[in-house]
Order: structure tokens, then sequence, then C-alpha cells
């Protein structure tokens, strides 16, 4: 499901491994059972208690230094910006709560209606992580509410779509986001060469030589070929080349002491997309057809800039580490990819000082097709992507122009650290 408003926050664990907080879990009063009224509407308390848990697991998160959880001791009465943890958790529940009705409201805005299949879809996923998280119903949250949950993403799905889809107001044509997929990704095939022995060790200047000349010949029979397919397939044959010549090297390390320079494999091997193969006792032919796109990945484009997490984060910080990114040899491969390699032509690229990369980035629209890369999925994600940030500011206009009241006597009784907060069943 999309969730835009809180991807970030699904990234978090709900079920954070914690110690469980000595105070009973808070009953669902008769004057607490909506936590707060959003434009009208009565947030159950089921619901307001789920946010809660969510805003424990991300401040947790925020506070966490070491690769050890934190338990709720070490996030009781914590800063986290300018609020304590207790406010700032309800603060979140609070945020995602006038999201739900937001998204409730504009779904009645396209007059949308969810289908018998989504929503049975939406039973499935609230029934599946109801039954996760023991703390569910250890805290009063009911599997209804789950569903309410489960079809409210459904809902912002449909939302998405109705503005942001081929046919939307503030979407594009398919054509365009096919120039958007062209230009953001690469399909590519490379064979990775290694100039390290098998314990870790730099080899030797010759065998250095003569592996960045294996990876040249091997470009070179790459490019021999006239068409892409056929290209695309002898990257293929080259990988298992070297596959075979690591094994040869390795089986020569083991009987001799002497340090052999390993001889470069001057066999070009052919490769077809259907091989026929007739057989002269039986007198049958059989036709074998070799995937042309096996092994091939899809590369997504550098970006330019790095975004916080929320307003929490700090700007230097989030500058420094985009800085660092772009030092990185992945980061300088995709540049390379992007701006520097020629299509349909295998090259020889260092992608550090112990790897050497024979590559080829081949015509990503000749895979945009039905069975290649123009499924519905992948055009629900390119879409996702596109508009994210459009979508996001979309929704946030909306949750903010509601009006809520917090109902603060269920904001008391579902103090954070009143509620269960490990999940002992599936600890």
């Amino acid at each position: 499901m999309i969730n835009f408003k809180k991807l970030a926050a699904a990234a978090v664990s709900v079920t954070l491994s914690a110690t469980l907080f000595g105070c009973s879990t808070p009953a669902i009063g008769s004057n607490t059972k909506s936590a707060l009224t959003v434009d009208g509407y009565d947030v159950p308390a089921g619901l307001f208690i789920y946010y809660t848990l969510q805003g424990y697991s991300e401040a947790a998160a925020k506070l966490q230094t070491g690769s050890d959880s934190l338990k709720p001791d070490d996030v009781k009465g914590k800063q986290i910006g300018s609020d304590d943890a207790t406010e700032w958790i309800q603060n979140k529940a609070t945020e995602y709560c006038v999201d739900f009705v937001s998204i409730m409201r504009e779904f009645e805005a396209i007059n949308g209606e969810l289908s018998a299949e989504d929503k049975e879809q939406a039973a499935q996923m609230a029934e599946y992580y109801y039954s996760s998280d023991a703390r569910l119903e250890e805290n009063g949250v009911s599997l209804d509410t789950m569903k309410l949950m489960a079809e409210n993403s459904y809902k912002e799905q449909e939302i998405f779509k109705h503005y942001y889809g081929f046919d939307g107001e503030k979407g594009c044509s398919e054509e365009e986001l096919k120039d958007y997929f062209d230009d953001n990704f690469a399909r590519v095939k490379y064979v990775s060469i290694s100039l390290l022995d098998s314990e870790g060790n730099k080899l030797s200047d010759d065998e250095q030589r003569t592996l960045r000349k294996k990876a040249e010949d091997y470009a070179k029979q790459i490019n021999s070929k006239s068409k892409e397919l056929d290209k695309m397939l002898e990257v293929d044959a080259v990988q298992e080349d070297y596959t075979k010549y690591q094994e040869e090297q390795a089986a020569a390390a083991e009987t001799t002491t002497s340090a052999l320079a390993p001889t470069v494999n001057e066999t070009t091997t052919t490769t077809v997309a259907e091989t026929t193969t007739t057989t002269a006792e039986e007198g049958t032919t059989t036709t074998t057809t070799t995937d042309p796109y096996a092994n091939e990945v899809l590369m997504q484009k550098n970006t330019t800039t790095t975004k916080a997490a929320d307003a929490d984060t700090d700007t230097e910080t989030t500058t420094a580490a985009a800085e660092d990114v772009t030092q990185s040899d992945d980061y300088k491969f995709k540049e390379f990819l992007f701006n520097d390699i020629k299509k349909d032509t295998a090259t020889v690229y260092d992608y550090n000082e112990d790897t050497i990369y024979v590559v080829i980035r081949g015509d990503l629209r000749e895979r945009m097709t039905e069975d290649g890369y123009w499924t519905e999925n992948y055009i629900q994600n390119l879409q996702s992507m596109r508009y994210y940030e459009d979508f996001t500011k979309f929704l946030d206009d909306k949750a903010k122009s509601l009006d809520y009241n917090k109902n603060s006597a269920a904001y008391r009784r579902y103090d954070p650290f009143k509620l269960k907060l490990e999940d002992e069943k599936n600890k």
C-alpha cells in the first residue's frame, strides 16, 4: 500500500524490543472512548492507542544511538526537539489521527468506493497485523480498528489514482511516464572481476594486468555482436567464462605453492537466443530458449538532494551525509552509467581499487512491455515515485485544513508509558 504520509514511520517497527514498563494497561472508559474529534469525526480510542504505539517506536528509534533497542525507561522523560518524549509521541499520534480523517473526508469528496476485493484484502491485512502483535489486543485495540486502518490505506491509494493516475487532473500521460522511467533508471548487465585473491589479499601487479586484459577482451567479445539482444546474452557467456577461470585458479592454488600468472582465455563464446540440437541416434530435434534478460538489473539515478525524515533532522548533518554519499563507489558508478557510458556498448569500469566491472547499459524502452517492465505494478510504483512529494503536500494541506479537539481525559489515560510497550508473545 502507498501510505505516503507515513512511509518514514513505516520503516520503524512498532514491535521494537523493549522492557515492559511497570504500569497496568488502562481500560477504555465511557468518557475516553473517543480520543479526539477531527472535523466532527470522533476518533476511536483504539485508533489513537495504535498510533501512540507507533509514535513510541519512532521516538525510541530517534533516541537510539547504538545497536541495542531502548527500553521505555530510556525513552520516558527524554527530550526530542523541544518536546519531552510523552508530548512528542502524543503529538505524533494526533497527527496520524488527523491524517486518517483527512483521507476519509477526501475519499468521500471524490465519491470513492472500495471494491469487494479491496475490502477483502484490507480485512486479511488487518488480521495478519493484529495477530502478529499481541500488544494491540492487550492495549485495547480491536480487530475492527485495524480493519478501519487497513481500509483507510486502500482509500489513500484510490485518492492517489484519482488525482495522479493517467486520467487524473494532476497526473501525466503514459508516454510521459515512460520518459520519466527512461530518464531515471538504467537497464544494466555487468560482470564483476575481483583484483583480490580468495583470502582478500591484493593480487600481484602481473596478475592484475592479466585480469585487466581479460576484462578488455571480454568487452570486445560482447561488442563483437551486432544486436543488443545478442550483446546482452554474451554478458552471460562472459560471466560463465570468468567463473570457470576463477575455479581453475582456485584449483591451481591448491596444487602448487608457486605464484603462477593466470593465462588470458581468448576463446570467444557465441550465444544465441535459440539453440537447436539434433540427436543423431534418435533423430529428434530439441530447441532450447535462453533468457536474454536474465541477470540484468535496474539501477536508479542518483538524487541531487537528500531530504530529512522530519523537521527535527539537523540540516547540517543531512548536508554532510549527502556529501559523503557522493564520494561512495556506488554513487560514482551510477554517475558513470547515466552520464558517460555509451548505450549498447560494453565498457570496462574501475569500480574501486579492488574491483573491475565489464558493464553494458541496454535500451530500457525495449523492455517497456507487458511481459517486461511495463506491468501494472511497475506503473503504479513509478507514479508513486514521481508524485510522492506532490501527493504528500496535497495530503498535508488537506489535513491542516481540518479542525480538531483533544479529549484531555483520553490523553491522560492513554499516556504512552501507561501502555504495554513490549510484545511478550512475539518477543
